[in-house]
């Protein structure tokens, strides 16, 4: 392998591997897991450099990887059950304990309430609005039509605020 390749996989981690393991996390419930797909989607990047058709697809390219990854995990342990109350949270440090506190609470709400969504409908409003993917991008990571990518967005946004209005925290 060229020297240039391995530049360019370790940029492409760089670069991405959050979004990488946001989106592994976010299907698998699941560090370790999540971790394991980051691994894999990077080693298959490294792999696969050539068959990359458009450079300035990679993130979607990346992401459809890690998606695909995280749902042959899923298939493989059908029958365990997850827990979102293993989600890190990220929280700034430049807050007041108040204001931590606060913030905390309410990104334990949003993973409790992003674990009630359906896993179709999960992951294409993280895609969406966490990694901000464009809905092409969406369905193509997810391998779904353009209509069906909007429907699952607009569900679980739907769903999402129903979750959200009717938990015990408010802002």
């Amino acid at each position: 392998m060229p020297r240039s390749v391995v530049v360019w996989v370790e940029e492409l981690y760089r670069a991405h591997v959050a979004g990488v393991y946001n989106v592994a996390y976010r299907v698998l419930w699941n560090r370790g897991d999540a971790e394991d797909v980051v691994q894999a989607t990077f080693v298959k990047a490294f792999l696969r450099v050539g068959q990359l058709a458009d450079p300035a697809k990679v993130r979607a390219w990346l992401l459809q990887v890690a998606y695909r990854e995280a749902i042959a995990i899923l298939r493989r342990r059908r029958d365990l059950p997850t827990n979102p109350a293993d989600m890190p949270s990220q929280v700034a440090t430049s807050m007041g304990p108040a204001e931590l506190a606060v913030a905390s609470a309410v990104a334990a709400e949003l993973s409790a309430a992003l674990y009630k969504l359906a896993a179709d409908e999960r992951v294409a409003v993280v895609l969406r609005d966490v990694e901000g993917l464009s809905m092409r991008e969406v369905a193509e990571v997810t391998g779904v039509g353009l209509s069906a990518a909007k429907m699952r967005v607009h569900r679980g946004r739907q769903s999402l605020r129903v979750l959200l209005e009717n938990s015990e925290v408010r802002s």
